[in-house]
């Protein structure tokens, strides 16, 4: 067989090589270059949070929760709500909350790929237990004195007990004067707040009895009094310190 000239081998050999790179690297087949990343995750958006009532009283009142949410990359959504140490799942909930004061109730959503959004809202509780000042707000001489009196009460569910001092004179009372609520027919408080049935004995010889309303701080409660033995009325102011 002739051999090719030098120069016409070099310029074959040259063509071959091409023709075989061409065919390889069309980077229209998809089988080289860098592939695309996958979009980045988005998190969720919460479109509404709902906890109502905004007021309610330790361990009695019950208070609803519920959102919406939704996700950009239409991923499945968990709602997880914290509320006073306890824990719910779910878009919707309800807990009676227990409590002294602000109370947060937190929402989280997430979409199980690590994205997530928050929200919270606060709800007021009221608590019977603890000092609260105490005061007849009517006709009364010393109506004010020097030195509230204080009611030292405890909360168990709805029934209230408690007891009373009085460093001043008041009224009808005598400055050092004590006195308890009636055991045997205890004061309550309901999950709206109402406060009745308590039987305030002050001394051996007065006996009052309560009936209120604590308003939506949770701190306040006011109310009228009846005495038993003259049947007289007054009202009455009780501020939690």
């Amino acid at each position: 067989m002739r051999a090719l000239p030098l120069g016409i081998a070099i310029a074959v050999l040259a063509a071959g090589c091409s023709g075989g790179t061409s065919n390889g690297s069309n980077s229209s087949n998809g089988n080289t270059g860098t592939p695309l990343s996958p979009s980045s995750n988005r998190n969720p958006t919460i479109t509404n949070v709902s906890v109502t009532p905004t007021f309610g009283v330790s361990g009695l009142t019950n208070v609803s929760m519920s959102a919406t949410a939704s996700d950009p990359d239409g991923d499945s959504l968990s709602y997880q709500w914290t509320f006073a140490g306890s824990t719910a799942s779910g878009p919707s909930a309800n807990a009676n909350l227990s409590g002294d004061g602000a109370v947060t109730v937190r929402l989280s959503v997430t979409d199980g790929r690590g994205g997530s959004a928050t929200d919270a809202r606060d709800v007021t509780i009221g608590n019977m237990s603890g000092r609260w000042s105490f005061i007849f707000t009517g006709v009364c001489n010393p109506s004010v004195p020097a030195t509230l009196p204080v009611l030292t009460m405890a909360q168990a569910g709805s029934v209230v007990t408690g007891s009373l001092v009085s460093p001043a004179a008041w009224c009808n009372v005598p400055a050092g004067q004590t006195g308890v609520f009636d055991p045997a027919a205890p004061a309550r408080i309901s999950a709206s707040g109402a406060f009745t049935g308590a039987r305030l004995k002050i001394g051996s010889y007065l006996d009052t009895f309560l009936d209120g309303q604590m308003d939506s701080s949770g701190r306040v409660i006011t109310g009228t009094t009846r005495s038993q033995s003259s049947n007289s009325t007054n009202t009455f102011r009780m501020v939690k310190q």
